[in-house]
């Protein structure tokens, strides 16, 4: 009886590895087909492809060709974000901070920007990040700009733009164009936009009467970048080069800049969120019109059930009680959820079913400017999504 066993198990140990060794045939005709094998390939998430350069020269060379790159983004244009980019305080020659949105125990770092100087993040747009990094020219620092891919680890250094440090601004729309262009507000001598596209790869400038005078991150919705002010929306196209000034409206009404919470795009959509009071725990989120360009109320948000979850929320100081990191669309059909940092934590509140779900336990107020954190009601991230995007 135990030879028989014993032969059985041999037998099947054979037949496992001849069926291993063998290659179907339907394998052999999709990896000898181009166009079909990049057909499947295209509708793979980018963390795959990535993966999938290791198993033949050839894949290697399809998934790293810059056409393919740009045609999987131009078809794969809504992707869901990954996760945040944040920095601690300034000055610092750390790396940025991150916290994930799907469960990663981290995201990429950009260590593979290889600098001795300090890396800043300053805009994010469609997998695409804008750095700045100082750098000493002549005795004097100069700010030199880089547009990276985290998921690719690819970098591009941008021409010299001749100035000093400005908000800048990423601009990138792979469903469109698989260029980027950068914008650079410069207030003096005169008011002007330093634009660079990396189509021409070059700068130009162009010189307008005003310049928005925000401390808000610009951001990129509908072919256009967006500051708000606290008098106007500034819109500024892309495509045309064309500045124009949308007045605040008297309802819904728009408070200053200093009751601001967020300003950002989701799924889509431009959203803010203002409050009136530091402690306030409703709010209201507004969604600005594609063809109106009018501001309506999206919906109303109450936070207070969070403070059965934690109670440290509920305290008797006159600080911001949480800060809204992100607005996100949630895997359910118009569905959104808000990424806050409060007591201790990051988390994501669904504010359809009311439910949440913590992302970080150990975060500390220190990783966003120190006491800033609890004085100050605006906070910068910067969305990561994973892109095979060439830069």
């Amino acid at each position: 009886m135990a030879n028989k066993i014993s032969y059985k198990r041999r037998k099947a140990i054979t037949t496992s590895t001849s069926s291993e060794t063998s290659v179907p045939a339907s394998a052999k005709v999709i990896a000898s087909n181009v166009d079909l094998l990049s057909e499947i390939l295209l509708r793979l998430p980018p963390k795959s492809l990535i993966r999938f350069k290791s198993v033949s020269r050839n894949w290697l060379h399809l998934i790293s060709d810059s056409h393919f790159a740009s045609n999987h983004s131009r078809r794969n244009r809504n992707l869901s974000i990954s996760g945040l980019f944040y920095h601690h305080s300034w000055p610092t020659n750390e790396q940025p901070n991150s916290v994930s949105l799907v469960g990663q125990s981290s995201l990429p770092t950009l260590a593979f920007i290889e600098s001795p100087a300090t890396i800043r993040i300053k805009s994010s747009c469609n997998g695409l990040l804008l750095c700045e990094i100082y750098r000493d020219v002549s005795q004097r620092k100069r700010v030199c700009y880089i547009v990276c891919n985290p998921t690719t680890q690819k970098f591009t250094p941008l021409l010299d733009h001749g100035g000093n440090p400005s908000p800048a601004c990423l601009a990138f729309d792979p469903s469109q164009s698989p260029h980027y262009k950068v914008v650079l507000l410069h207030y003096i001598p005169s008011p002007q936009f330093a634009i660079y596209s990396s189509e021409s790869k070059s700068w130009k400038r162009i010189t307008v009467d005003a310049l928005p005078v925000t401390y808000l991150n610009g951001v990129f919705w509908n072919g256009a970048i967006h500051w708000l002010t606290d008098n106007y929306l500034v819109r500024f196209d892309v495509g045309s080069d064309e500045q124009i000034q949308i007045p605040n409206p008297i309802a819904p009404k728009i408070l200053s800049l200093a009751k601001t919470r967020y300003f950002g795009e989701c799924d889509g959509h431009l959203l803010l969120i203002q409050m009136r009071l530091r402690s306030a725990m409703g709010f209201r989120i507004l969604q600005m019109e594609s063809d109106s360009f009018c501001w309506i109320v999206k919906c109303r948000v109450n936070l207070r059930p969070l403070i059965s979850v934690f109670p440290d929320i509920d305290d008797t100081s006159k600080d911001y009680k949480f800060h809204v990191l992100c607005v996100v669309k949630e895997v359910n059909e118009n569905e959104f959820g808000l990424v806050l940092a409060t007591a201790g934590k990051i988390i994501c509140y669904n504010l359809n079913c009311k439910a949440l779900k913590v992302l970080r336990d150990d975060f500390s107020e220190v990783d966003f400017y120190g006491l800033y954190f609890k004085k100050y009601p605006y906070n910068c991230t910067y969305q990561f999504v994973e892109s095979l995007s060439p830069v």
